[in-house]
C-alpha cells in the first residue's frame, strides 16, 4: 500500500482512539509509534530516538527544578500572594498567566517558558482552590503567541529567515514580527480567557511536580531553588551555543539535588514519566507522517487549486490553511521547510512581495494549537493537564481561525503584497 495512505489511515485510527479512549492514552501513543515503525514509516533503529530527544531532557530537568520550588515552600508563598492580586477567579488567573507567558516567550523558548512557569501557575490555582488544567493550557497558548513577537521568539522564525537568505533575499529583521505578535497576544488572550476556556472541562488533574507534600517555607532551599530557576531561565533567554537549553536544565536539576533541596528519590518522583513517554511516542508518529510524503501531496494539491492567476487574498488563504493543517501533525520546522519554497516560487511567478507570503507561511507553521502532537510543548502540556485530543481541537481551532484573520488584516498594512 502507498506510504501516504498507510500514514493517513493510521493517523485516523490514532485520532479515533484518542477521542474514544478505550485504552489508556499513553498505551495508544506508544503503540502507535511502534505500528508506524512496523509499516516502515520510521526506521526500526530510530523507533526510540524520539524518547530521548533534547526536548524531553529539557522537560525532565525543569520538572526537577520546578518541584524544588514546591519542596522549598516558595510556590505556596508566591501562590498565596498572587491570589491576593487575582482573587480566586479563574479568568483573572488565565489572563495573568497569558500576559506573563506572552512576554517571556518573546525572548525565551516556548518549552523553557512553560516548564519554568508551570509550577507557579499550578501553585496559584491550588491556592485559589481551582483546578490548574485550564490555566496550564493558557500558559501553552500564551507561550506560543508570545513567540510571534520577535524574530528570536521561536526557532521557526529564525529558521524561516534563514530560508529567505538561502534563496537570495535578506532575512527577517528582529521586529518585523512584532505587529503580528502583539495583536495575536491581545486577541488570543481575550479569546481564551472569555470564550475558549469554556469549551473545555477542568480535568482536576494536578501535575506530578506539584504533588509534593506541603512543606513549610525553608529560606535556604527557597534561595537555592529560586536562583537555580533564574539561572536556567537566563540561559534559555540567551541560548548560548556552548550551553544548550536541555543541558542547562540538567545542570539545574543536579544543583537542586546536590544542594539537598530535594533527595534523589524526591527528584525521581517529581518526574512525570507518562508525560515523557507520551511526548516521545508522538514525536515518532509525527516523524512517520512526515516521512510518508503526505506534505508533497498537499503541495501538489495547492498548485492545482491556485491555478494560473490567483489573487493575493486567495494565495494567502490557501498557503495559510495548507500550512496550518499540516503543522498540526508534523513538526513546525518540517511544515515551513515544505511550504516555504513553493511560497517563494508563487510569489516570484505572480509578482507578489516575497516577504508577505513568507510571513504567512512562518506564522501558519507555528500556529500549532489544535492537536496534542502539533508541537513538543503541546505534548508536554497534555501530560500536565490530562486533556484529550478533542479538547485541543475545541480550544485550539478557533485560535487557528483568529490567527488567520489577524494575518489577513495586518499583512497588507505591514508587508504590502
Amino acid at each position: 500500500m502507498n506510504p501516504v495512505a498507510i500514514a493517513l489511515i493510521l493517523l485516523v485510527i490514532l485520532v479515533i482512539l484518542f477521542i474514544w479512549e478505550p485504552i489508556p492514552i499513553i498505551i495508544t501513543a506508544v503503540g502507535a509509534s511502534i505500528v508506524y515503525s512496523f509499516f516502515g514509516l520510521v526506521p526500526i533503529a530510530d523507533l526510540f530516538k524520539g524518547y530521548n530527544g533534547n526536548n524531553i531532557v529539557l522537560m525532565i530537568g525543569m520538572m526537577v527544578v520546578g518541584s524544588a520550588l514546591f519542596y522549598s515552600g516558595i510556590t505556596d508563598t508566591i501562590g498565596n500572594a498572587m491570589v491576593k492580586f487575582t482573587g480566586k477567579n479563574e479568568r483573572n488567573i488565565i489572563i495573568a498567566t497569558m500576559i506573563v507567558s506572552c512576554a517571556l516567550s518573546s525572548v525565551c523558548s516556548n518549552m523553557g517558558v512553560i516548564a519554568a512557569l508551570a509550577p507557579f501557575v499550578t501553585a496559584i490555582c491550588l491556592a485559589a482552590e481551582i483546578g490548574p488544567s485550564k490555566s496550564l493550557l493558557a500558559l501553552l497558548f500564551g507561550a506560543q503567541l508570545g513567540g510571534f513577537i520577535t524574530l528570536v521568539g521561536v526557532p521557526t522564525n529564525v529558521f524561516a529567515s534563514g530560508l529567505l537568505i538561502e534563496h537570495g533575499y535578506e532575512g527577517f529583521s528582529l521586529f518585523v514580527f512584532t505587529p503580528f505578535g502583539l495583536v495575536l497576544c491581545i486577541v488570543g488572550t481575550i479569546y481564551y480567557a472569555f470564550i475558549g476556556s469554556k469549551f473545555i472541562p477542568d480535568t482536576g488533574f494536578v501535575p506530578e511536580f506539584a504533588k509534593a507534600e506541603v512543606h513549610t517555607f525553608d529560606k535556604r532551599k527557597a534561595i537555592i531553588a529560586s536562583l537555580t530557576m533564574l539561572g536556567v531561565l537566563i540561559v534559555i533567554a540567551m541560548s548560548p551555543k556552548w550551553l544548550p537549553n536541555h543541558v542547562a536544565a540538567v545542570i539545574g536539576a543536579l544543583v537542586i539535588v546536590g544542594s539537598r533541596c530535594m533527595s534523589v528519590q524526591e527528584a525521581v518522583k517529581s518526574i512525570d514519566w507518562n508525560c515523557a513517554l507520551f511526548m516521545g511516542a508522538l514525536t515518532v508518529v509525527s516523524t512517520g507522517i512526515n516521512n510518508s510524503g503526505v506534505g508533497k501531496i498537499v503541495v501538489s494539491l495547492i498548485m492545482n487549486i491556485l491555478g494560473e492567476h490567483p489573487t493575493a487574498f486567495m494565495l494567502t488563504t490557501i498557503l495559510y490553511f495548507a500550512t496550518v493543517i499540516v503543522t498540526q501533525f508534523i513538526s513546525n520546522t518540517a511544515s515551513i521547510l515544505l511550504f516555504m519554497p513553493i511560497a517563494f516560487t508563487l510569489a516570484e511567478t505572480l509578482g507578489v512581495n516575497v516577504y508577505s507570503v513568507a510571513m504567512v507561511v512562518t506564522l501558519a507553521g507555528a500556529a500549532s494549537y489544535a492537536t496534542p502532537f502539533a508541537a513538543p510543548q503541546n505534548m508536554m502540556t497534555t501530560g500536565y493537564t490530562n486533556y484529550k485530543f478533542i479538547d485541543f481541537v475545541k480550544a485550539g481551532t478557533p485560535l487557528v481561525l483568529l490567527t488567520y484573520i489577524v494575518i489577513v488584516i495586518l499583512t497588507p498594512i505591514f508587508l504590502p503584497y
